[in-house]
């Protein structure tokens, strides 16, 4: 019996009309009926997710910035928090200036960059409008507040580039970062000792579910840790090759409402 279910949001939920649709709506609702922990898993900000959530009448703590951070919606209480220490998280400022790129660091849950730029619009645009603070030197800005960023990311042009930036991350820090691909425009790098697998095991942990009662949906590089660490991973109909074959199941696309499916055959079906 599944008890507790993550949800990636974009390409999972939604795509960049932020739209869930009615079948999806009424597959969740229908399992929070029964009593099922429903969250959110999702590189997204907290206060972008948290949006999302309140929609869907979810509280159960979020899961967001690709794990980094777990929170109650409704309590606004942090369970769990991993940041990127400032010294490395100006490494990465340099080295994305120093590829011609705009970084983009997340701190006390706002975007701060060095100048509002086409990239951020398209953030800004994809998370409801989400506020950009533009402070120019970004590095001297974060030594000035003196804090932990829990998220760096850029914003590239094409799928491609952002598959390089990726790979280039990857190699020049190593284990010291976790760098992915959120989305095909989004690179981003977190704490190494975080992803959302490592937050659903404490979420599962701290709400008392076993990982043997988790399901997990999601449809990108990203959420492969997500299916991994979840009883029953469920990867997306149109997710890459190598998240559907990493999951134990594949379910519909986003156009045949896949989150909808997936709850049916799983959460709902066993208890009718």
């Amino acid at each position: 019996m599944i008890r507790l279910v993550a949800l990636d949001l974009d390409g999972t939920l939604f795509g960049d009309d932020l739209i869930v649709s009615p079948a999806n709506r009424a597959a969740i609702a229908a399992a929070q009926a029964r009593g099922v922990h429903v969250t959110l898993a999702t590189g997204r900000m907290f206060r972008s997710a948290r949006v999302h959530a309140a929609t869907l009448n979810i509280t159960t703590p979020l899961i967001c910035y690709q794990g980094a951070l777990v929170q109650d919606p409704v309590s606004e209480e942090v369970l769990f928090h991993r940041p990127v220490p400032q010294a490395l998280a100006l490494e990465v400022i340099a080295l994305l200036e120093e590829w011609g790129l705009y970084p983009n660091v997340y701190l006390n849950d706002k975007l701060y960059t060095s100048e509002l730029n086409p990239g951020t619009a398209y953030y800004s645009h994809v998370n409801g409008d989400l506020p950009v603070h533009p402070v120019g030197d970004l590095s001297a800005f974060l030594r000035q507040e003196g804090g932990d960023p829990t998220k760096l990311s850029t914003v590239l042009g094409t799928e491609e580039r952002t598959e390089r930036t990726v790979a280039g991350l990857r190699e020049h820090f190593g284990e010291r970062l976790y760098a992915v691909k959120s989305h095909p425009r989004f690179a981003e790098t977190v704490n190494p000792r975080c992803d959302k697998g490592v937050a659903l095991a404490m979420l599962a942990e701290r709400l008392g579910v076993a990982q043997a009662e988790t399901m997990a949906i999601g449809d990108g590089s990203n959420d492969l840790a997500l299916l991994r660490w979840a009883s029953i991973g469920v990867a997306m109909g149109q997710a890459h090759a190598e998240v559907r074959a990493h999951a134990d199941y594949v379910t519909g696309t986003l156009a045949e409402d896949g989150v909808a499916a997936a709850f049916e055959r799983f959460v709902l079906a066993p208890a009718g």
